[in-house]
């Protein structure tokens, strides 16, 4: 029910009498349409949160496969030079014999 039917059945029962509980009725039917507007509001919010979360999670594969890339790249080129220094110490040493 909306704001402005409650209003017509107000405004309606007032004319035929029923005032005491037809206040009663109002107030009671507006506090439950706040009720599911904040329902609904909190709902959104929540809705919104998780999509966020999801929307970061996706962003974060990527990311993580380039910091996992980088990392890999490091090490070989770390290996890399260690084989060279490596092979120059054995150099070093067949000159030196």
């Amino acid at each position: 029910m909306s704001a402005k039917e409650l209003k017509a059945i107000a405004d309606i029962g007032i004319t035929l009498g029923y005032s005491g509980e037809l206040k009663k009725f109002v107030n009671d039917e507006r506090m439950r349409m706040d009720n599911e507007k904040e329902l609904e509001r909190q709902r959104k919010e929540k809705e919104a949160e998780t999509e966020r979360k999801e929307k970061e999670k996706e962003a974060e594969i990527p990311r993580k496969e380039k910091e996992a890339e980088i990392q890999r790249k490091a090490e070989e080129a770390k290996k890399q030079h260690e084989m060279e220094e490596n092979e120059r110490r054995q150099k070093f040493e067949l000159e030196k014999l």
